[in-house]
């Protein structure tokens, strides 16, 4: 069986490319939903690429890192993390393109997030099309926008838990892909980090607690000071 691969991609919180703003900030909600859906997902052994960029220099910017970083990947299904606006809405809505890839795969797992939502308390205003966001038509693989509530709705904003709502997308993701209980944690002792606007090897072997030069080799890399948005690097090899 071939792996899944996920890319979760934590909806704006880079300059240029802001949320929206009511009783909670979308931003903040986007990335304590997101962080903790990650963090469930890797625990199941589950392989996550995190498309959320470092930063970004326009709106578009944004959006093309989020894209090619998952392009560049393999991924099996791309979720980006959102929070509604708009006065007088309230509950959870899934974006995608209905049926354009793998019999219906984004409208599947969008289903299943809903029914996972709706038994916390949110209200399920179903899976619907669209073919106006950027990042839904610019993956090469089943793609879905999770709205996950209302920032601006009082009723959703009450007592509203990031991490009940994580549980709640982990949950529907494993039950759509059919992602068994014991599935462990890679054994692969090689990992790999995909190129974000702004990167350098010097950053990247900080974050990885390495040297340039064990990247240089690692990754054949001719010019050390020339690397490329959505470069898939090897960082570690035991």
């Amino acid at each position: 069986m071939k792996e899944i691969i996920l890319a979760i991609d934590i909806g704006h919180n880079v300059p240029y490319d802001t949320g929206a703003v009511g009783i909670r900030r979308e931003d903040d909600l986007n990335r304590l939903v997101g962080n903790s859906l990650i963090s469930k997902l890797r625990e199941r052994g589950i392989t996550v690429v995190n498309c959320t960029p470092n930063t970004a220099k326009s709106l578009n910017d944004s959006l093309y890192q989020r894209v090619i970083t998952a392009n560049n990947c393999g991924v099996t299904l791309f979720v980006s993390i959102h929070h509604n606006a708009c006065h007088g809405g309230y509950g959870a809505e899934v974006l995608c393109i209905k049926d354009n890839h793998q019999d219906g795969l984004s409208t599947k797992v969008g289903e299943a997030i809903l029914n996972e939502l709706a038994s916390i308390g949110l209200k399920n205003r179903g899976v619907k099309d669209r073919r106006d966001l950027y990042v839904i038509n610019n993956t090469s693989m089943p793609a879905l926008l999770v709205e996950c509530a209302f920032v601006d709705s009082s009723s959703d904003m009450k007592n509203y838990n990031p991490e009940n709502t994580a549980a709640a997308i982990y949950k529907g993701i494993c039950t759509a892909l059919a992602i068994s209980e014991d599935q462990q944690p890679s054994t692969n002792d090689e990992e790999y980090y995909i190129v974000k606007y702004g990167d350098t090897l010097w950053a990247i072997s900080r974050r990885f607690n390495t040297t340039v030069e064990r990247l240089v080799a690692l990754n054949n890399i001719a010019d050390r000071n020339l690397i490329h948005v959505g470069q898939k690097l090897r960082v570690k090899q035991n």
